[in-house]
């Protein structure tokens, strides 16, 4: 292990001589300056742990040059300790006001320079310790900083692209809504014309079987009756109904029919439109049919999924 550098600046040969001997070479290294001169030029090109000043000297005495010490960054925290021959209170505050960390008076005493000496290195360790911890920490900071700006970021593209992803659903959904729709409302127009037509055949019916009882046209008419009222898309209706909506809800279908397996294809339509928010009013114009009979089937779909009365049927529904 490296031995702790001191340097001793002191005018007098015999004094620097001394203080080596009372700290010994077999603890310490030392080097020596005999004036303050030339201690920056020595601390710029050579480690020194701690420096041993004294306060008069002939051309750069002790305060010059701790104050140019302190005033570097690089030697700021060096610590420096004062010796001095000087008895003045005035002395002692300029030593400590400038960055001294200690102050001795000659003639110096062995046991006194070794416990101030070694007091100021433990100082001075711990307190380039607690520098360190404090660079680390700033260190760390940043880091956590930088990984919580990247997170910050993260977070904003995930939820921007769950906004996106919310809005592309929402599309999807109002576009399934309006296929159902627009099949629904085409069946019900093509069911009516149907029955407008079955009810022209019975009519002409009636007329020709009081003019003409015997008359083939009759039979053909009869016979397109009876395939007109065969004539029914609602399987092939419901098929593609449930197909589309199942695309959104796969499991909607199932779990009711787990309630009531004996609910009909017209039954799940039902709960269907009222699963995508479609209201009374809304449903009796698209259907072409009155409030009244949509009120009626709703009431029953109740009964038959034994819903409780102080639940709606429209709460029973979003719950599924």
């Amino acid at each position: 292990m490296a031995k702790t550098k001191i340097l001793t600046v002191d005018d007098r040969r015999v004094d620097r001589i001394l203080y080596m001997e009372y700290l010994g070479h077999d603890t310490y290294d030392f080097s020596e300056l005999d004036d303050g001169e030339k201690v920056m030029e020595f601390l710029d090109n050579n480690h020194v742990d701690l420096i041993l000043l004294d306060w008069q000297m002939p051309i750069v005495g002790g305060l010059d040059a701790l104050k140019l010490i302190k005033a570097n960054p690089k030697h700021a925290n060096l610590p420096v300790i004062i010796i001095t021959g000087l008895e003045e209170d005035r002395v002692l505050e300029q030593a400590f006001e400038y960055g001294g960390v200690d102050f001795l008076q000659k003639p110096v005493k062995k046991i006194e320079l070794v416990s101030r000496v070694e007091s100021a290195l433990r100082l001075f360790r711990a307190q380039e310790s607690l520098r360190k911890q404090k660079e680390q920490l700033e260190e760390l900071n940043e880091i956590i900083t930088v990984q919580k700006d990247e997170l910050k970021a993260s977070l904003k593209i995930k939820e921007e692209l769950a906004e996106l992803k919310r809005l592309e659903l929402e599309r999807e959904l109002d576009d399934k809504k309006r296929k159902l729709m627009t099949m629904e409302v085409e069946s019900s127009k093509l069911d009516k014309n149907i029955d407008h037509i079955v009810k022209e055949i019975q009519h002409n019916l009636k007329i020709l079987k009081s003019e003409n009882p015997e008359s083939e046209v009759i039979k053909n008419l009869k016979k397109l009756e009876k395939n007109l009222n065969s004539l029914s898309h609602e399987e092939d209706n419901w098929s593609e109904f449930k197909k589309i909506f199942e695309s959104t809800h796969p499991d909607f279908f199932g779990e009711l029919l787990k309630t009531n397996p004996k609910l009909t294809a017209l039954d799940l339509k039902h709960c269907a439109y009222i699963k995508m928010n479609i209201d009374n009013y809304e449903l009796a114009n698209i259907l072409g049919v009155e409030m009244k009979s949509i009120q009626m089937t709703r009431y029953r779909l109740k009964k038959k999924l034994k819903i409780d009365s102080e639940m709606s049927l429209r709460e029973y529904i979003h719950t599924v």
